[in-house]
């Protein structure tokens, strides 16, 4: 019970229930306040509660008066009209609603008493009424005397003592009236009225602590002004911030040292000086009008930001102030308080130069560049003149972070950004913009730019980016050159859309790096179709391994000496319902920038080593990898797991990795090929000779074999040739390493026989088979096996 009475606020100190219930308080001073307060509010609710009781009261007297003789009812009739003219009289004269009086303890139970006298004579009431009536008008009498209970309780929802007694009077009351066996006598109307008293005294008691606990918070602040006081004293000496005191014309009335200080004037020179005289004319704007208007106002103002002229040097001052009025009630001036807010308001300066530029370059950053293109987009779309809008990536940036550093790479951005500036200068004036997208991503709009103006602009900035930078004393370098590519759209004619045309120069920036990078192109219809495409094909091969379009097919590589088969290279092809075969060349790279090459490479593996079971132990799978896989930390743990559970030794399995692979001198990758080599996996470097072949790479994985580059094999015609002096050299190399080597692309006996003598220890051709499905090869090697 106590839980469910306990109010949902946090306790206050020093009260408690006995407080609230009015039985352990003091004669005088604060408790004194507080039943005042309460008496007030129950003046405030005497009115309209008493006028509902005397309209109910005479409502009953009406309907029920008749059954009962006058002289069972008068004496509670008479009690009723006696407190009901007693309580009127009070509310008129309104001595009890004035909450600055104090109220003794004898006062408030007094009321208390009158409260409760009032619920007896209702009680007395319906004890005469109602076991003269009939079911019907036992129920409505019941009704009456819940009404009865609650407008009391209500009108004195701050005297939980008083709600008290009258619920408890008033419910006994009424299961007391009701005859023995009356159809009321029901448990369900006792739990009713029951659950009624409850939840009104809850209401009443949560009500009076809530008033009480605002009341102590109140007292507390009280107290705590002597305390204030002197620490305004302590401010206004010492203080960082300084006291206003102006008169009724804004004049300096007082000034603090502080104050004095931070005018930089003597305090008699400032004396009697209007304020608005202290503040800049021509920068105060609408701050220094919003301080004019308080002041002629007679109005409080807060935080306004005025300029302040001290010299040569502008200082922001922000200032707040409430009019102030004498014993009369007549306005006499201002007092406020003033602090220095330069520093705050030069760092909201630099974040609004930052929200809207890009810190490093000084150019626009993506937000002003955002709406610097839809401004630009619809005046073009409605006057018809076109804009252009230039995509420029840089080729190389990359490189420069990571040969020269950070330093030298934020050097060269701000170059660009200074060269970009110096070839659009002359359009700046026309509402053309230069904005830093991120990274090495810049871009150009231009307000009424025809295709030949933009078109010019492009290939200058090709033009212009090609050129050396300079990276001086940032890098311990001379220069660098790292290109740009430029991909251009016009609106209206490309698109009349802002995002329409970031889509399409994105499509010619990405045609022209599909094109080897370091041009200029325009955007083309046909580019839009091709993204399409590859958007299409994106996400077929998204669903292409749940759908089981992807197969795996095998070659088998063969030793040049005895032409037996000692490997097979696992393959993957793509079977798509519409295209038919799609080639590596055009989903492989699609799979990398992707990811899906990370699940689609780990079926790749599991099927390749689940063929490889099937075949003798001294034919090995080749399975290529990409450096997406590399990368992936968890890919040994998948390998290990793959061999395990088709039962394949480690050492059966060889996996055929790029130079590529090295180029960004990842740790993360040399550790993954650790583990894979101390798992006993081996190793094969694919296309050596082309591309970054340097052999330093052949010391970042142990290697067994290098695959020889079917260009090289296709060239090669006879001994001495160029092509076969460099298949010979690199034969030599791998020998002195104590590794194998593969010539790819062996499609003729003639071509077959000079790998042989040029001392290629293995061949993969045409010549000794095409690559074929698992079935094929299995039966392949099980034919060989039994020749």
């Amino acid at each position: 019970m106590t839980a469910m009475l306990r109010p949902p606020v946090q306790m206050v100190r020093d009260l408690g229930w006995r407080q609230v219930l009015g039985l352990a308080q003091t004669e005088t001073g604060f408790w004194a306040e507080v039943r005042a307060r309460q008496l007030g509010q129950l003046n405030r609710n005497v009115p309209f509660n008493l006028t509902v009781l005397v309209l109910n009261m005479l409502a009953v007297l009406g309907v029920f008066g008749s059954t009962v003789a006058f002289s069972a009812m008068a004496p509670w009739l008479l009690g009723m009209t006696l407190l009901v003219a007693i309580w009127t009289l009070r509310v008129v004269s309104r001595r009890a609603d004035d909450g600055g009086r104090p109220v003794g303890q004898a006062e408030f139970w007094r009321v208390t008493a009158e409260i409760a006298g009032l619920a007896m004579c209702w009680v007395g009431l319906m004890m005469a009424l109602v076991p003269a009536q009939p079911a019907d008008g036992q129920a409505m009498l019941m009704l009456v005397s819940m009404l009865f209970m609650g407008a009391v309780s209500n009108g004195a929802a701050t005297m939980p003592a008083a709600v008290a007694l009258v619920l408890l009077l008033i419910a006994g009351g009424m299961v007391a009236a009701l005859p023995a066996g009356a159809p009321l006598h029901h448990p369900l109307v006792l739990m009713g009225l029951i659950s009624f008293v409850m939840i009104k005294q809850r209401s009443a008691l949560v009500t009076t602590y809530h008033t009480m606990a605002r009341l102590k918070s109140e007292a507390d602040l009280s107290e705590q002004g002597e305390v204030v006081r002197l620490l305004l004293n302590e401010y206004e000496s010492n203080g960082s911030d300084w006291l206003l005191e102006l008169d009724g014309r804004g004049c300096l009335t007082h000034v603090t040292p502080r104050f004095a200080d931070v005018a930089r004037r003597q305090r008699s020179e400032l004396l009697g000086q209007p304020l608005l005289a202290l503040l800049d004319p021509v920068q105060g704007g609408a701050s220094a009008a919003a301080l004019a208007h308080a002041l002629t106002g007679q109005q409080p103002f807060r935080d306004l930001v005025v300029p302040v002229p001290l010299g040569r040097d502008l200082r922001w001052w922000a200032l707040s102030g409430t009019p102030k009025q004498d014993m009369a009630g007549n306005f006499t001036g201002f007092r406020g308080v003033g602090r220095d807010v330069t520093e705050v308001r030069r760092s909201q300066e630099r974040i609004a130069q930052l929200a809207r530029f890009d810190p490093l370059t000084g150019l626009a950053n993506r937000s002003l560049f955002r709406e610097s293109l839809d401004e630009v987009v619809e005046r073009a779309c409605l006057s018809g003149r076109p804009a252009a809008l230039l995509f420029v990536d840089l080729d190389r940036f990359k490189a420069v972070n990571d040969c020269f550093g950070h330093g030298a790479g934020d050097l060269l951005l701000r170059q660009v950004a200074q060269r970009l500036q110096a070839l659009v200068k002359g359009m700046l004036k026309d509402g053309a913009t230069i904005a830093r997208l991120g990274g090495d991503e810049f871009a150009i709009v231009l307000p009424e730019a025809n295709a030949e103006r933009a078109a010019r602009l492009a290939e200058r900035v090709v033009t212009d980016m090609a050129r050396a930078f300079p990276l001086g004393e940032e890098s311990g370098k001379g220069s660098a050159i790292v290109g740009a590519s430029v991909g251009w759209a016009l609106a209206p004619h490309d698109a009349i859309t802002p995002e329409a045309l970031l889509k399409c120069a994105d499509l010619a920036l990405y045609r022209v790096k599909e094109q080897g990078r370091g041009a200029a192109c325009r955007f083309a219809p046909e580019m839009a179709a091709a993204a399409e495409e590859r958007r299409k094909l994106e996400a077929d091969l998204s669903e292409a391994l749940a759908r089981n379009q992807l197969r795996l097919m095998f070659q088998p590589v063969v030793d040049s000496g005895d032409e037996r088969i000692t490997a097979f290279e696992a393959l993957l092809r793509w079977d798509h319902p519409e295209m038919g075969l799609v080639s590596p060349l055009d989903f492989i790279p699609l799979a990398e920038e992707t990811g899906l090459i990370v699940p689609i490479g780990a079926w790749v593996i599991d099927q390749a080593v689940a063929w490889a079971a099937h075949w003798p132990d001294h034919v090995r799978v080749a399975i290529n990898l990409s450096a997406v896989q590399v990368e992936v930390p968890g890919l040994p743990d998948l390998i290990a797991d793959t061999l395990a559970r088709h039962g394949v030794d480690p050492g059966r399995l060889e996996l055929e990795i790029t130079e590529s692979l090295f180029l960004a001198d990842k740790p993360a990758v040399i550790d993954v090929l650790a583990r894979l080599t101390a798992m006993g996996v081996s190793f094969a470097l694919d296309d050596f000779g082309t591309g970054y072949s340097a052999l330093g790479t052949l010391q970042k994985a142990s290697f067994s074999r290098i695959k020889i580059d079917r260009s090289f094999v296709n060239r090669a015609v006879a001994m001495g040739d160029e092509a076969s002096a460099i298949i010979q050299a690199i034969v030599r190399m791998a020998a002195s390493l104590d590794m194998k080597t593969t010539a790819e692309g062996t499609e003729t006996r003639a071509a077959f026989e000079l790998c042989r003598e040029l001392g290629c220890t293995q061949v993969q051709g045409y010549l000794f088979g095409r690559p074929m499905p698992p079935e094929e090869a299995t039966a392949l090697v099980a034919a060989a096996e039994m020749a």
